[in-house]
């Protein structure tokens, strides 16, 4: 990754380039990365939409997962939300 900017393929085929907000781990699940970005759309003149996702490194490919764990999910929220306080 150069300059936080990756580029991501959707299930369509579509190629997008995301801006890195950051990559962690999370206690309890610590055989995964997990990855915050954004596609810089704005949801108001102070903030930008993000996402979070697994991420999982293939070489130089990297592919994002959806986290399906509902348990997950909200241990992946409150590490963000730590991370902010």
């Amino acid at each position: 990754m150069e300059d936080n900017i990756i580029t991501i393929t959707d299930v369509d085929g579509n190629q997008y380039e995301v801006e890195v907000l950051d990559i962690f781990n999370v206690v309890g699940y610590d055989d995964k990365d997990y990855i915050l970005y954004t596609m810089n759309t704005e949801i108001d003149a102070d903030n930008v939409k993000a996402y979070v996702s697994i991420l999982e490194q293939n070489g130089d490919d990297y592919s994002l997962v959806k986290i399906e764990n509902e348990e997950e999910l909200r241990a992946v929220e409150e590490a963000i939300k730590e991370v902010g306080d």
